[in-house]
């Protein structure tokens, strides 16, 4: 007879083995790499937000979505290739974007890059060292964004605007008011329909009645218009 057990057991060791595989549990990703992962998320948030006005800022939408997809991978292995790709690709297209002045996706796509390996399973020293270097870039990121926030939404504005009939400077070259003497560190004239909308910038350090003088000196531009404090932001 044929020894049937040692027929089976090369078949019966392999089935074990591959038992022994699919009931391996899957390493899930660790605590600090999802933070980093979400802190990117909110970087591109924040980001996203302060670009809502300009008709860039819908550029960010796509890789806004893209990376929320990363707070939802468990596995490992998933996770580090997710954020391997997405930032990559992201660091790219942030590169080719801040050659035209836009840098708002770099800083996330960084950030991501250092999640996919920061586990300190896998590199104790060196988890510590990407998370350090991740907070330090969105923290760099956040304070740049708002000192550009605050000097465009916040900071005061120390101009007045004015309408006028037309250009200040007539055909001849002659200014139809001589504003330079009252402290005026820059003249902008922009088209109303068939108006002009003077927009004059002054030195903050004038006095109460220095701004007076000035504000007269817009008042009796022939034709002017009520004169208006730009105050905060934008004389819009």
């Amino acid at each position: 007879m044929r020894d049937v057990t040692a027929e089976a057991g090369p078949a019966q060791a392999g089935s074990e083995r591959s038992r022994a595989v699919e009931s391996e549990p899957v390493e899930r990703i660790h605590w600090l790499q999802r933070s980093l992962a979400g802190l990117a998320t909110l970087l591109m948030v924040a980001m996203t937000a302060f670009c809502a006005t300009s008709p860039l800022g819908m550029v960010l939408l796509l890789p806004l979505v893209a990376l929320a997809c990363t707070l939802f991978v468990r596995e490992r292995d998933a996770f580090r290739t997710l954020c391997v790709a997405l930032g990559g690709f992201g660091l790219l297209v942030g590169t080719l974007l801040a050659l035209f002045g836009f840098f708002p996706v770099i800083p996330s796509a960084v950030v991501l890059l250092l999640a996919a390996w920061a586990d300190p399973r896998r590199s104790p020293g060196g988890a510590p060292v990407c998370a350090g270097v991740a907070v330090l870039v969105a923290a760099s990121a956040l304070t740049a964004a708002g000192s550009l926030a605050y000097n465009a939404w916040l900071r005061p504005t120390y101009a007045y605007s004015v309408v006028i009939p037309g250009p200040l400077y007539g055909e001849d070259g002659l200014a139809k008011g001589d504003l330079w003497p009252y402290g005026v560190t820059g003249i902008h004239e922009s088209p109303v329909g068939s108006l002009t909308r003077l927009e004059v910038t002054y030195d903050e350090s004038l006095t109460g009645p220095e701004r007076a003088a000035l504000r007269e000196a817009l008042t009796a531009i022939p034709g002017a218009g009520p004169l208006k404090d730009c105050g905060r932001g934008s004389c819009d």
